[in-house]
């Protein structure tokens, strides 16, 4: 009885609440002018009561809050007793015939073929079925009853609410095959939305691949020249520059220093920018590479906790796990100075969920808020693209949290 509930079923019970109300303000109207029969009158005037219940219920909010998937289930099961119940007050009306409960429960037949067509259509053939025993086995009960035993004079009068029965557990099945073959229907249609839509990223991710591609030869064939002969006339500059003058000597150096470094910085973003890791290892191979590779060059000591294998991701959520990882640890290597990280990936219950957290310098949220670190703003707009949620917490001399969950369709 968790599956949710059928998008319009509960506005349809409501409607129904409203309908068997004035149906049975209609028969208390007609039995009050006809007849003296006062039990009579009662059944009825219950019937209404019950009705009236159900709207009051399924009117107010807060139950269906509180009480989640069990609102539903709990009210109809309420309401199946209470008709049953009010089946029973025929026992109690004098000068009663056969003829005439059969005459009163077919009359009821209207009103209780609605709640079947929405057990049926919101739950299993097993719950058609308990609705349909449990309202019909009481009928026959008290059917016996007032018969006042079985015989073959009274056998075909009994019989009424054994086909009444089958006629409910057949209109049940019927329902209940039309509910299951739509929501086949529905989830393969959601299927091949979500397989149009990992096509289109696919597609996406090959064209940004070949941009990256087309930048990093760009900037290869520019910056990083430029720097390394900026370098190289640094050095022979060096080689020829006087040794009488040690301020000259100090400035070369340390121009010269800075074009390495610059050039270095150049060629790793190259690298990252040429590298298709995901493609060649998976995400899981490529987080440790990455993790390893930017340890060994800021020093750092490393945990990492990565579920082995990782479930299936389309591309595009593998490259924004992939991109914010790698965006965390380098901010991680340049302002962090930590000497622990942590790394974890974890998938459970369909939630996919990063944390990166060093035990480094740290920052206060407010600063980065009002200065603007695009950065993390990057950081962000990536998370966003794939629906999923970015939570950073850092402290100043505490360290940084970065946690990214995601939650699979």
């Amino acid at each position: 009885m968790e599956r949710p509930t059928e998008p319009g079923l509960l506005k349809l019970f409501r409607y129904f609440a409203i309908i068997g109300a004035l149906y049975f303000f209609a028969r208390w109207v007609y039995e009050t002018s006809i007849a003296d029969n006062q039990m009579i009158i009662s059944q009825t005037v219950f019937f209404i009561l019950v009705h009236a219940f159900l709207l009051v219920y399924l009117l107010i909010p807060w139950l269906e809050h509180q009480l989640k998937h069990y609102y539903l289930p709990i009210i109809l099961v309420v309401y199946t007793v209470a008709m049953v119940v009010g089946s029973t007050l025929y026992l109690y009306v004098p000068n009663r015939t056969i003829i005439d409960f059969i005459t009163n429960s077919y009359s009821l037949v209207p009103i209780l073929i609605v709640p079947l067509v929405f057990i049926a259509w919101q739950y299993d053939r097993k719950h058609v079925l308990t609705y349909t025993i449990f309202t019909n086995v009481s009928d026959i009960a008290i059917a016996v009853v007032i018969a006042q035993g079985i015989s073959l004079e009274n056998l075909p009068i009994l019989s009424m609410p054994i086909i009444r029965g089958f006629a409910f557990v057949m209109v049940g099945f019927v329902v209940n095959q039309l509910s299951d073959s739509s929501r086949r229907q529905k989830h393969r249609l959601l299927l091949a939305n979500v397989q149009l839509s990992q096509y289109s990223n696919t597609l996406e991710h090959l064209a940004i691949s070949r941009e990256r591609n087309r930048l990093a030869r760009e900037l290869h064939d520019t910056t990083a020249h430029t720097l390394s002969g900026i370098s190289v006339n640094l050095e022979a500059l060096k080689t020829i520059a006087p040794d009488d003058n040690p301020e000259m000597q100090e400035m070369i150096s340390t121009t010269l220093e800075t074009a390495r470094r610059g050039l270095s910085e150049t060629r790793r973003a190259l690298k990252d920018l040429r590298a298709q890791p995901l493609e060649d290892l998976g995400l899981e191979l490529a987080l440790r590479q990455l993790i390893d590779s930017v340890a060994e060059r800021a020093g750092f000591k490393t945990n990492v906790n990565v579920d082995s294998p990782l479930p299936y991701l389309a591309p595009n959520v593998e490259q924004v796990f992939y991109r914010i990882a790698q965006e965390t640890l380098e901010n991680v290597s340049r302002h962090a100075n930590a000497y622990m990280v942590l790394a974890e990936l974890h998938e459970e219950d369909g939630k996919l969920t990063m944390l990166i957290r060093d035990d480094g310098r740290g920052f206060n949220m407010n600063d980065v808020k009002d200065e603007g670190h695009f950065g993390l703003k990057g950081m962000h707009e990536r998370a966003l693209t794939i629906g999923a949620e970015l939570t950073i917490e850092s402290q100043p001399g505490r360290g940084t949290s970065v946690r990214l969950s995601w939650e699979r369709f």
